[in-house]
C-alpha cells in the first residue's frame, strides 16, 4: 500500500472536467485507489466519479491518496503528475466569488387563490416528467432491462454529443462530457437506480429521479459555491435518462410531498397523469387565466401564479418557494424575515378563511326573484371528484375525458374506459354526468400525429381528430354507451363547426349503438349535446340545436376562436377580453337559439365561475352553470343574492357596449351601484393598462 498527500490547486476546485480525467487515469491501473479528505471529510473511490465528485474538494483541499495493488507505485505517481499540472487546466481561471442564495421574486398572474410555501418539484416539457408506479413483483425483471436497454441508448446520444462538441467546441469545452459518460458508467449510480427497482418496486423512471435528487441535494449542501453549482451535471444526466425512457407507455405520475410545481408550460396531457395529493401549488412561465393550468388549479383548489416568464429556467428541485398567488408572486429562496412572514400570513388565513363549506341545503338554488339556477361541476383528474358531492353539484356538467390517455398518445382500452366512466356516472347519481369526447390535436396528440401540425389550434382538433381517427372515436362512443347502462351518462361533441359535424359524430354513435346490440352487451341510452365554441356554430347554431338534446357553451374557446387570441400565452393576455361584446352577443344568441329550440343550454367555461360573470350571464338568459366544484359555493352565495332582472337590465346594456373597456366599466358602475354588499371592488373587472 503507498500513500502520498495532494493538493486541490485548480481555481475552481476538483469539478466535473477534472474528476473526469482523475477517474480516467484511476481506471487504468489494477489497484484500487481512494483519496481522503486531510480534514476528515469524506473518501471516495477514484474510480467512481460520482464518487469523486462528492468529495466537494474545493481550490485548496489537501487529499490523502491510498493506492494497494501490483501497479500502485505507477498509479500513485500518474495521479501525482495530474494533481500537480493542475488537471491541464490554467491556475489563474477567474473564480466566481462564493455568494449566498438570494432571495428573488417573480410576478405573474395569480390564477387560483391563496398562498403556499413548499420545495420546488420541476416538471420539464416533453418527456422527462416524474411519476411513480408501484411494480408486481414479476415485472422486476423486465423493469431492470428496460432501465439497462435505456442506459445504453444515452450513452450512445451522449457520446454522439461529444464528438459533435469536440468538433464545434474543442476538446476542452468538450471534455464536460466525459463527465457526463462517466456518470453513466458509475457502478454506485447505476447500483442505487437498480435497487430503487429491485427492492421498492419502483419503475424505472422514479428509481431515476429519486436517486437523482438524492445526488442533487447532497450537492446543495457543498459549501463551495461553484462546485455546489455542478449539480446541473447531475441533472442534465438524470434528464437524459428519463427521456431515454420515454417510449414507453406511462403509468399515473405520483408528486413528492409539498411539491410546488414548477414548470414551463404545464400541458393538459401531463397534467391528468399526475397525483395531486401533495400538491401545494403550481408555477408556470407561461399561461393565462384560462389556460389549462389555471383551470386545474381552480378545480383542486390551490394557489397558482402563471405568466413567470424565465422563472423554470432559474429555480431547481428542491429550493425552497413560496407562491402568493393574491399578489401574483413567487418568491424563490425565501429569505427567514419573509419565510416568517407568510407562515404567520398562512396561519391567519387558514384560522379566518375556513375551507367553502356547500349551500345549506333548502332546495334549488333560486335568485331573489325566485328564478331557479342549476349549478353543475366541471371534472378532470381524480383529485377534483370528492368535491362535487361536498359542494352540492347537481350533476357533472362536462367530464373532460382526456385524463383518460397516456402522455405518449397510447390510447386506454375500451373496458378501462367504460370503468372510468360508470365510475363518473356513479358519482353523478340521478342527475347524470356530460362526457365530452376526446378533445385531441395540437398539444394532446402525443403520437398520434405523424408530425407536429404548423397551427394546431386550427388542425385537426376535437371533433375533426375524432372523425379522421374514427377507430379511436367508436371505441370511446362504445365505452360510453356501455356504462351508460350503469348510470345517466350524455355525450358532448367538442368544437362543432356546423350541422356537417353533428350529422358525421351522430352516425357513428347510431352505428355503435348498432353493434353493441347484435353483440348482446348492455347499454344504455345517452343524450347527444353540441359545443358551442367557435364563430361558425354560433352563426348557425339555430340549425345546430335542431340536431342535438342540448348545447355546452365553452366559454374559455369561444373568447380565444372570436378574437384570435391565444388563451394560453401571456404576451397576448391583454387583449383576451372576456367581457368583449363580441362575446357577449355570441353567449346572447347561443342562449336565444337554445331556448326557441326548446333545449338546455349550459354554460361550462371558466366564466362561469367567477361570480361577477356568472351574473352577467344570468343576465344573458344562462341558467344552467357547470364549473370547478369549489367555484360552486360561492357563486352560488352571490346569485341567490341578486334579482334577475336587474341582472337581465344590466346585461342589456352591455350587448350596446362598443368596446372590452366600455362593458367592463359598465360593469364596476352598475355592480356596485346595486349589489356593492355581494361584489367588493376586487371582485370585479379591474380597469386595464395600455398594452
Amino acid at each position: 500500500m503507498v500513500e502520498r498527500t495532494f493538493t486541490v490547486t485548480g481555481q475552481l476546485g476538483l469539478h466535473a472536467r477534472a474528476a473526469a480525467k482523475l477517474v480516467r487515469v484511476a481506471g487504468c491501473f489494477e489497484s484500487s485507489l481512494r483519496l481522503e479528505r486531510k480534514d476528515g471529510g469524506r473518501s471516495a473511490d477514484a474510480k467512481s466519479i460520482l464518487s469523486v465528485l462528492m468529495l466537494a474538494a474545493s481550490c485548496g483541499t489537501e487529499l490523502q491518496a491510498i493506492a494497494e495493488g501490483p501497479d500502485e507505485e505507477k498509479a500513485i505517481d500518474e495521479l501525482g503528475r495530474l494533481f500537480s499540472g493542475g488537471f491541464g487546466e490554467a491556475s489563474l481561471v477567474p473564480r466566481p466569488a462564493r455568494t449566498e442564495r438570494p432571495e428573488t421574486r417573480w410576478k405573474g398572474l395569480g390564477v387560483s387563490e391563496g398562498i403556499a410555501i413548499g420545495r420546488v418539484l420541476r416538471m420539464h416539457n416533453g418527456t422527462k416528467y416524474v411519476y411513480r408506479f408501484r411494480l408486481h413483483a414479476a415485472e422486476i425483471d423486465r423493469e431492470l432491462l428496460r432501465f439497462r436497454a435505456a442506459l445504453r441508448l444515452a450513452r450512445g446520444q451522449l457520446t454522439a454529443v461529444r464528438e459533435r462538441a469536440v468538433k464545434d467546441l474543442g476538446q476542452d469545452h468538450a471534455s464536460v462530457f466525459d463527465a457526463h459518460l462517466l456518470l453513466l458508467e458509475d457502478e454506485k449510480l447505476l447500483s442505487d437506480v437498480e435497487k430503487q427497482i429491485s427492492q421498492k418496486y419502483a419503475n424505472a423512471e422514479w428509481a431515476v429521479r429519486v436517486v437523482g435528487d438524492h445526488l442533487i441535494t447532497a450537492y446543495s449542501e457543498i459549501e463551495d459555491h461553484y462546485l455546489r453549482e455542478r449539480e446541473s451535471d447531475i441533472e442534465d444526466v438524470v434528464q437524459r435518462l428519463l427521456l431515454a425512457l420515454s417510449g414507453e407507455r406511462r403509468p399515473p405520475r405520483k408528486l413528492s410531498k409539498d411539491a410546488v410545481i414548477v414548470s414551463q408550460d404545464l400541458l393538459p396531457s401531463a397534467v391528468a397523469e399526475m397525483d395531486f395529493d401533495y400538491a401545494r401549488a403550481i408555477a408556470s412561465d407561461t399561461g393565462g387565466w384560462t389556460s389549462h393550468t389555471a383551470i386545474i388549479a381552480r378545480g383542486l383548489g390551490i394557489p397558482a401564479v402563471v405568466g413567470l416568464r424565465d422563472f423554470f429556467r432559474r429555480a431547481r428541485t428542491g429550493d425552497q418557494i413560496i407562491v402568493d398567488s393574491l399578489g401574483g408572486e413567487v418568491i424563490l429562496h425565501p429569505s427567514p424575515i419573509t419565510l416568517e412572514r407568510y407562515l404567520s400570513e398562512v396561519v391567519n388565513r387558514t384560522t379566518s378563511h375556513s375551507v367553502e363549506t356547500p349551500r345549506a341545503e333548502s332546495g334549488p338554488l333560486r335568485t331573489l326573484d325566485g328564478l331557479e339556477i342549476r349549478m353543475r361541476a366541471n371534472v378532470e383528474v381524480p383529485a377534483e371528484f370528492v368535491g362535487v358531492r361536498r359542494y352540492g353539484a347537481r350533476g357533472i356538467g362536462l367530464y373532460r375525458s382526456e385524463f383518460l390517455l397516456s402522455r405518449g398518445g397510447v390510447m386506454v382500452s375500451e373496458d378501462e374506459q367504460c370503468a372510468a366512466y360508470a365510475e363518473i356516472a356513479k358519482l353523478a347519481g340521478d342527475d347524470g354526468a356530460i362526457v365530452r369526447l376526446f378533445d385531441l390535436g395540437g398539444e394532446n396528440a402525443g403520437d398520434l400525429l405523424a408530425k407536429p401540425e404548423r397551427n394546431p389550434a386550427l388542425g385537426l382538433r376535437a371533433i375533426r381528430f375524432g372523425l379522421f381517427h374514427k377507430e379511436i372515436m367508436r371505441t370511446q362512443v362504445r365505452a360510453i354507451l356501455r356504462a351508460a347502462a350503469e348510470g345517466r351518462l350524455d355525450i358532448v361533441l367538442p368544437m362543432v363547426a356546423d350541422v356537417g359535424d353533428v350529422r358525421s359524430a351522430k352516425a357513428i354513435i347510431e352505428e355503435e349503438k348498432s353493434r353493441l346490440e347484435k353483440q348482446g352487451l348492455r347499454h344504455g341510452p345517452v343524450g347527444i349535446g353540441a359545443m358551442i365554441e367557435v364563430p361558425s356554430a354560433v352563426l348557425t347554431a339555430d340549425r345546430i340545436a335542431g340536431n342535438v338534446d342540448f348545447f355546452e357553451l365553452g366559454t374559455n374557446d369561444l373568447v380565444q376562436y372570436t378574437l384570435a387570441v391565444d388563451r394560453s400565452s401571456d404576451h397576448v393576455a391583454g387583449w383576451f377580453r372576456t367581457l368583449h361584446p363580441s362575446v357577449l352577443i355570441s353567449i346572447y344568441q347561443s342562449l336565444n337559439a337554445a331556448k326557441h329550440a326548446g333545449i338546455p343550454a349550459i354554460v361550462c367555461g371558466e366564466m362561469a365561475s367567477t361570480p361577477a360573470y356568472a351574473a352577467l350571464l344570468l343576465g344573458l338568459g344562462a341558467v344552467d352553470l357547470s364549473m370547478t366544484p369549489a367555484s360552486i359555493p360561492r357563486v352560488s352565495r352571490s346569485l341567490a343574492g341578486i334579482d334577475s332582472r336587474d341582472a337581465k337590465a344590466i346585461a342589456t346594456e352591455c350587448l350596446q357596449c362598443a368596446t372590452a373597456d366600455e362593458v367592463e366599466h359598465l360593469v364596476r358602475e352598475r355592480f356596485r351601484a346595486r349589489w356593492a354588499q355581494i361584489f367588493p371592488l376586487d371582485s370585479l373587472p379591474q380597469p386595464r393598462e395600455e398594452i
